[in-house]
């Protein structure tokens, strides 16, 4: 299997509120034009958002695609080879959630990308005009673009079926938020499909086992968010052809343990161990379980005290919280949101307590209450606050004469996502703050 660098293309990105301008080289492409003059224009559309399940797309005042639903291709619609003000709303709503200007050449043709969340939309236009005949005999190329802002920068591999991707090296390495890489030339075939964290192969984002990159085809793999933020599906879009749909089936689930004295706990996932052994009070690792009605069974000191099906949304993070008195130990589910701020300045923090027993709890960052009745066994909502770097953080309760947590000097960063965890198991509630993203 080779790898080649082969050339490389600029997605243009809008951001909301945003006019941004910009063209395209698209010499050697085949096409003619650079964005202005007489002739037309080959525009399709596909919708990769993760929070619009329909989208109207106007070029200037005139709606070329009504009502574009989540993952749909549209067909091609010839326009005129000008600038643009492309404006993006939702299906039948007049107001504009995304603005930007883009110059699209005479004879190209391209895929308008709509991407991100509605908070923090973007659009791409992908230009699709290659020459087939550069391909080499027998090859295909590919290229990765990452449409998501919460995933980070990952690394995509296309390997056999069995490659250990520790030992492997990516086919394309650390493609960051809204990057459209150079194409990369393989064999044609059927590859098992993997996206990591950059950097790290055994942070696995997405696992498929069977995607076809057809000889003398290219072919874009489009990236895009889970609903939590860290997993992330994917689209192959065949230049001026189909997109097949690339979908996660699995979820993150950790245990957290806050069992009195110290009450150590196992779990299972249909018979599968994701802690084996952890003491009251502490926080355990993500890890992949399968998508859907999942049997959870948990152990307090070896007895079995939840044996029941949970439902798992995939591409979403969970936390299995046990807690409790020793004699009456409870289960608690949680989905976690690891989106990112939109803002680098910004960051997410939330409470979650787990010490039985003990009175409704609020959350303070420099004596500003954020989270405020929480009672043991809840999670409190996000709260989206200003990042620092020696912020004071606080859990209290009503009748509790001091804090049941302090940390005065927590370096909470921007573009990061924190959870402040109250435990039971060691008689006093203990604090943990955990760095999500």
């Amino acid at each position: 299997m080779t790898s080649e660098l082969i050339s490389r293309r600029t997605a243009l990105l809008g951001t909301m509120g945003t006019v941004v301008t910009g063209s395209l080289t698209l010499a050697g492409c085949g096409g003619s034009g650079s964005g202005s003059g007489n002739g037309t224009t080959q525009v399709r559309a596909i919708n990769l958002t993760t929070d619009l399940p329909s989208v109207d797309i106007f070029a200037n005042d005139t709606k070329q695609f009504s009502a574009q639903t989540t993952g749909a291709l549209s067909p091609y619609q010839g326009i005129e080879a000008k600038e643009y003000t492309l404006k993006v709303n939702k299906a039948g709503d007049g107001a504009n959630i995304l603005t930007g200007t883009y110059s699209l050449g005479k004879d190209l043709n391209y895929t308008a990308v709509v991407w991100g969340r509605e908070t923090a939309l973007r659009l791409s236009t992908l230009p699709e005009n290659e020459d087939v005949n550069n391909i080499g005999t027998g090859n295909a190329r590919v290229r990765m673009f990452n449409a998501t802002t919460d995933s980070g920068s990952v690394d995509v591999y296309f390997t056999s079926a069995t490659a250990i991707l520790g030992e492997t090296a990516a086919t394309q390495s650390a493609v960051t938020a809204g990057q459209l890489s150079a194409f990369r030339e393989l064999s044609s075939g059927t590859y098992r499909l993997r996206i990591t964290g950059a950097g790290d192969p055994s942070d696995v984002r997405l696992d498929i086992a069977s995607v076809v990159l057809d000889v003398k085809t290219y072919s874009t793999l489009i990236i895009t968010a889970g609903a939590s933020g860290v997993l992330v599906n994917g689209v192959l879009l065949k230049q001026q052809g189909t997109a097949t749909s690339l979908t996660n089936t699995k979820v993150r689930v950790r245990v957290v343990a806050g069992v009195d004295t110290g009450g150590v706990v196992n779990v299972t996932a249909s018979g599968n161990t994701l802690v084996g052994g952890l003491r009251s009070p502490s926080v355990g690792p993500y890890q992949l379980v399968d998508a859907g009605s999942v049997p959870i069974v948990v152990r307090v000191n070896g007895s079995i005290v939840v044996s029941q099906n949970l439902s798992f949304v995939a591409g979403t993070d969970y936390t299995l919280m046990a807690f409790g008195t020793l004699a009456a130990p409870v289960l608690r589910q949680f989905v976690d949101d690891n989106r990112l701020p939109a803002l680098n300045t910004r960051t997410k923090v939330r409470l979650i307590h787990g010490s039985a027993g003990v009175d409704p709890a609020t959350l303070s960052l420099d004596f500003l209450a954020v989270a405020s009745d929480v009672t043991a066994g809840a999670a409190s909502a996000y709260a989206n606050v200003a990042s620092g770097t020696s912020v004071r953080v606080d859990v209290t309760a009503a009748t509790a004469l001091a804090p049941l947590y302090t940390a005065e000097t927590v370096n909470l960063q921007g573009s990061s996502v924190y959870t402040v965890f109250i435990l039971g198991g060691n008689g006093a509630p203990t604090g943990v703050i955990r760095k999500e993203r």
